[in-house]
């Protein structure tokens, strides 16, 4: 495929991707696609325009991809035992195994970095990767700290004005002090719960490969972005997790898959913009850590305060 006609191709079948699962979500009464684009253009166009804003003058360190088809093709046979085996059965299985919140959230953290980096990470080892190319340098630069900076303000701030998680903090009894206190914890276990695996097994395992095998960054972003939302989709029909997100009751299984395509594949091409960017891992797992951190907070709160 040409490298003109990859990135088409791949924004026409975004395009239809994204208008299909309107159409499904259009069934339900409640639907309200304004609040629906309202994320594809904050994630999708804007906070994605701002990653590359940010980004200029900025050299995305170098990420080997030896054998870009076979490490694709393992990464998306990897992607579709995890997403039927963990995220459809595992996880569940987890949370039956203990009603207590904290042996339940540690159980899952310990379970997602075993699944979705160090198995992972192994299995690129046994094909000649070394540690460093596979996680590159803690490096953060003056360009990753002005990154770091605008993109954080910029999230707090739409947060603060169309999230819930701020209201949530707000309306919680303990004083200030310990809200604040128990905010670095939260961003370190949110970053590395959601942060390192997601960031690592999406961005810089799939999106990485994808591009190499296409020759094209943007495909591989569009590509990333709908397996990103899709995986989530488990979660909503057999975890609960559309208690989460306001739902009433548990949707269908193409009502879950179309739900992930419009919400949470925009947030996924945010992220990817700034992969193809920057290829710095560990600054995309502290900017994932502080996008989950205020929505996070106030439930984390409850959870580990006695």
């Amino acid at each position: 495929m040409s490298r003109l006609l990859a990135p088409l191709v791949a924004l026409g079948a975004y395009a239809l991707i994204y208008l299909v699962s309107l159409f499904l979500l259009a069934r339900d009464p409640g639907f309200a696609a304004e609040e629906y684009l309202a994320v594809l253009l904050i994630f999708g166009l804007g906070f994605s325009l701002a990653a590359w804003l940010s980004t200029i003058g900025i050299k995305a360190a170098p990420v080997p991809v030896r054998e870009p088809g076979k490490e694709f093709g393992l990464v998306m046979v990897f992607l579709l035992l995890f997403a039927i085996g963990f995220l459809g059965w595992g996880l569940s299985a987890l949370k039956a195994a203990t009603s207590a919140e904290q042996p339940q959230e540690v159980l899952t953290l310990m379970a997602k970095l075993a699944v979705m980096v160090a198995i992972p990470a192994w299995l690129f080892r046994r094909l000649g990767y070394r540690w460093r190319e596979l996680f590159g340098s803690f490096r953060f630069d003056a360009g990753s700290v002005r990154v770091l900076i605008i993109m954080a303000l910029l999230l707090l701030a739409m947060q603060l004005l169309i999230g819930q998680g701020g209201k949530r903090v707000a309306a919680l009894d303990e004083p200030v002090w310990i809200i604040a206190l128990m905010a670095l914890p939260a961003l370190l276990w949110m970053s590395l719960e959601a942060g390192l695996t997601e960031e690592f097994l999406f961005r810089g395992l799939l999106q990485t490969r994808a591009a190499a095998f296409f020759r094209s960054e943007l495909a591989a972003i569009v590509l990333m972005a709908v397996i990103f939302g899709l995986v989530h989709a488990p979660g909503y029909v057999l975890r609960g997790a559309h208690a989460m997100e306001g739902m009433g009751s548990a949707p269908s299984v193409l009502t879950a898959m179309a739900y992930t395509i419009v919400v949470v594949s925009p947030i996924g091409l945010m992220f990817g913009v700034l992969w193809a960017r920057t290829r710095n891992l560990w600054l995309l797992v502290l900017l994932h850590g502080w996008t989950d951190l205020l929505p996070n907070l106030a439930p984390f709160i409850r959870t580990w305060l006695p």
